[in-house]
């Protein structure tokens, strides 16, 4: 074998290497941003669910509401961070009137399945919070890396693009007008 020939094959194998490890890196990114995103569909859905068991208690009480409940059925892991975003202020808005209907009817505090299920829903609102910034954090480092040279190569040639941010903006609630 020549000079020429050792040199190739010494390109060919430290080239190789560096495809692997880059597509093993950019797949590890993907797979921690998807593993945020599924963060916050659970939560969407425990909030949504914490939603349906307040609403059942108002219906008990007979106490008037026009909250529309998403369906919970009708959710899955791997929604798109616009659907995500969407569904997050659709019960902020359910938040909303929730808290107009306690300003009238304060004694609903004092019923247990109500308060509890009042309890988890925030505290689901919070854990939205930090899941969305986890998320956006494990996405811009995926969009970061696949931007640059030679990793935008490796990316393209896997298939591999741009995901979404979470876009939705957490502001403080007030009861509606």
């Amino acid at each position: 074998m020549t000079l020429a020939g050792a040199i190739v094959i010494g390109l060919i194998i430290v080239f190789g290497a560096g495809f692997i490890y880059i597509t093993s890196r950019i797949n590890s990114l993907e797979i921690a941003s998807r593993d945020r995103g599924a963060e916050i569909d659970s939560t969407i859905w425990d909030r949504t669910f914490r939603l349906s068991k307040m609403i059942e208690v108002l219906r008990d009480k007979d106490i008037e509401n026009d909250i529309d409940v998403p369906d919970t059925n009708a959710f899955g892991l791997g929604s798109s961070p616009m659907i995500q975003s969407m569904r997050a202020e659709q019960l902020d808005n359910a938040d909303r009137k929730i808290r107009k209907i306690l300003k009238e009817h304060p004694e609903l505090i004092k019923e247990e399945e109500f308060r509890i299920n009042l309890d988890k829903f925030n505290t689901a609102r919070q854990e939205l919070f930090a899941y969305s910034l986890a998320y956006n954090k494990c996405t811009g480092a995926y969009n970061s890396y696949i931007s640059n040279i030679p990793a935008s190569f490796v990316a393209t040639l896997n298939k591999k693009s741009d995901r979404q941010l979470f876009g939705y903006i957490f502001a403080e609630l007030k009861e509606e007008p």
